[in-house]
C-alpha cells in the first residue's frame, strides 16, 4: 500500500512529562513498561506527524493508559486536576470501552484515554507485541487532538445560532481519523507496503460498499459508530485525501476554525459542497472504475 501513498499522496500511577511529549498517566502495577510502552508510541505518533505532515500540538496532552478499566477515571481525574482543567460531567464507561478488545481508545479535549487487555506478565517482549497493536490507534486518536487544535476548537464551540457542535461533520471526524491511522500502518510498520494504488482503493471500498448508511446518516455529532460507519467514513475520506492528497484533511479543519462554517469551509478546500460530495460519494462508493476516476480528479 506504500505506493499509493507515494504516488497518489506526493509521494492512579505516576505521571510522566516530557518536552514536546503527551503528559503520561498510568498504573503503579508495572509503571516502567507501561510508561515506556506509552512514550515511545506518542513519540513516534507526534514525529509521524511531524515528518510527514508538518503537523504539530505545542499545547499539553493528557495520554491516559491502563490495563484496569475500574481506575481509568481516577487516572483521568487526576490528569485534568493536574492542568488545572475542568472535570468531566460524566464518568467514561471504562468498562465498554476497553471489554473484549485489545486496545480501546477515546479521545476529547485535551485527553486520549487507552487500555489493553492484562497479560499473565509484563515484559519488554509484551512492551514491544502491545506497542505495535497500540501506535496505530494512537494515531488516530492523535489526529482528533489535531483536529480540535486546528480549528480552535477547545473548549468546543457551536455553530453560530444553533446547539450543533461546529466540528464536524462525524463522518469527516472520523474518515480522517481513520485515513491517518491506515497511513501510519504503512509508513511506519510496513503493513500491506506492496499494495498499489488500485488495490488499496479496493480495500478501502470494500467495507463502504457492503454498508447501507449514507454521509447524511454520519453527519450527526457522535453518529458514526460500528464497522459499517467507520468503513464507509474512511472512504469518504480516503477519497478526498487520493483526490487533494492528505493535508487536505488537516486543511480542512484549520479553515473550520477560521471561517466558523462547515460548508464553507468544505467547499474552500475540496472545491465541492458537501451536499455534491454526498451525491459524488453515492455514485462511487460501489463502482470501483467511478471511484477510481473521481480520486484521480478525472472526474467531478
Amino acid at each position: 500500500m506504500l505506493r499509493w501513498l507515494v504516488l497518489a499522496f506526493w509521494l492512579t500511577g505516576t505521571p510522566s512529562f516530557g518536552q514536546n511529549a503527551s503528559r503520561i498517566y498510568t498504573d503503579l502495577q508495572a509503571n516502567a513498561l507501561k510508561t515506556a510502552l506509552l512514550s515511545e508510541a506518542d513519540k513516534k505518533v507526534r514525529a509521524f506527524f511531524a515528518d510527514q505532515f508538518d503537523q504539530r500540538i505545542t499545547a499539553p496532552v493528557i495520554l491516559v493508559g491502563t490495563s484496569d478499566p475500574n481506575i481509568l477515571n481516577e487516572h483521568l481525574m487526576k490528569a485534568l486536576t493536574d492542568l488545572a482543567r475542568r472535570q468531566r460531567t460524566s464518568p467514561i464507561d471504562g468498562v465498554k470501552l476497553c471489554d473484549n478488545k485489545k486496545i480501546g481508545a477515546a479521545a476529547n479535549r485535551p485527553y486520549i484515554v487507552m487500555c489493553w487487555r492484562k497479560p499473565k506478565v509484563y515484559d519488554d517482549r509484551w512492551r514491544v507485541l502491545t506497542g505495535q497493536k497500540l501506535a496505530p490507534i494512537l494515531a488516530h486518536e492523535f489526529t482528533h487532538q489535531l483536529q480540535y487544535d486546528l480549528a480552535g476548537d477547545d473548549p468546543a464551540q457551536r455553530i453560530a445560532g444553533t446547539k450543533k457542535l461546529l466540528l464536524g461533520p462525524s463522518w469527516m471526524i472520523e474518515g480522517s481519523a481513520e485515513v491517518f491511522e491506515q497511513m501510519y500502518k504503512v509508513q511506519v510498520q510496513g503493513k500491506d507496503a506492496d499494495d498499489d494504488a488500485a488495490q488499496s482503493l479496493f480495500n478501502m471500498q470494500s467495507p463502504a460498499r457492503r454498508s447501507r448508511l449514507t454521509l447524511s446518516d454520519l453527519t450527526p455529532t457522535g453518529s458514526t459508530k460500528g464497522r459499517g460507519a467507520y468503513g464507509t467514513a474512511r472512504f469518504a475520506a480516503y477519497l478526498l485525501a487520493r483526490r487533494n492528497g492528505p493535508q487536505a484533511l488537516f486543511q480542512y479543519f484549520e479553515v473550520l476554525g477560521q471561517v466558523k462554517d462547515r460548508d464553507t469551509a468544505f467547499e474552500q478546500v475540496f472545491g465541492l459542497t458537501f451536499k455534491a460530495y454526498e451525491t459524488i460519494f453515492e455514485r462511487v462508493r460501489r463502482d470501483f472504475a467511478a471511484a477510481t476516476e473521481f480520486a484521480a480528479g478525472e472526474t467531478q
